[in-house]
């Protein structure tokens, strides 16, 4: 079987290093990790993993909504001249998280900014929503053409909702044994089914930073769930996975 981790903070690992875990990838049968930022910090970072390692690893730029205080003022340009520099590259992590924050700005407003970005320059886009469905309202209809829900955790009712705008939907090990979760499955097309660590973090495992492992047991889980052949399933999530990560 072959996976796409759709979902990875590569340079935020602390128990190994970003070079061993991409010399590992084919261990586990991952042929190419989306490696994701945070922060304006990260974007450098991000920036040198993807051009040492072209063939394995595709950016992601964006600003995520607990670190906009650090923000720089130029930022917006910032991150649209990223995104010219690297033709391959998604935007985000980027989003509304109410848990976090109750406040929506100024979450909403660098979110829409990034959803802009992401149209302008025909990027699918990778949105962080945390206890805040009822914030994305009329921006539903603002979405880009690709655009996924990452760390999925919400209801079957919530799902259906996005489901109606395109989403698709990444799984993670750390929140797919929620029974609010798995129940959300059902209403989920094959078709839009994505697979992610979110390495370092969401582990099932406490106390251990989540790997590529990981990909293979989240998608046991989810054929088990869907009662549905697991071989099959792989080679469809595989196929989501190349199609959502091209820019259209």
């Amino acid at each position: 079987m072959q996976f796409i981790d759709t979902h990875i903070h590569l340079q935020d690992y602390k128990q190994k290093c970003a070079t061993d875990i991409i010399e590992e990838m084919s261990k586990f049968g991952v042929q190419k990790l989306l490696c994701v930022s945070a922060t304006e910090e990260d974007w450098e970072k991000v920036a040198i993993l993807a051009q040492n390692n072209p063939q394995k690893i595709i950016p992601a730029f964006g600003l995520h909504p607990w670190y906009l205080d650090k923000r720089s003022k130029n930022w917006e340009k910032g991150l649209a001249e990223m995104l010219q520099k690297f033709p391959q590259a998604l935007v985000g992590e980027c989003g509304l998280d109410k848990l976090k924050n109750p406040e929506q700005e100024p979450q909403r407003e660098v979110f829409i900014k990034q959803m802009e970005l992401a149209k302008k320059f025909r990027r699918p886009l990778l949105i962080h929503a945390v206890k805040s469905f009822d914030w994305l309202g009329e921006l539903w209809k603002k979405m880009p053409p690709k655009f996924v829900l990452h760390s999925f955790g919400g209801s079957a009712e919530q799902a259906k909702i996005a489901i109606k705008y395109g989403a698709y939907f990444s799984f993670s090990g750390g929140l797919l044994k929620s029974k609010k979760t798995l129940s959300a499955l059902s209403e989920i097309p094959d078709d839009k089914i994505l697979l992610e660590t979110d390495g370092p973090y969401q582990s099932h495992v406490k106390g251990k930073e989540s790997g590529m492992e990981e990909l293979l047991q989240i998608l046991q889980m989810i054929a088990e769930v869907k009662q549905e052949d697991i071989e099959k399933l792989s080679e469809q999530i595989y196929q989501n996975s190349l199609e959502f990560i091209k820019p259209w």
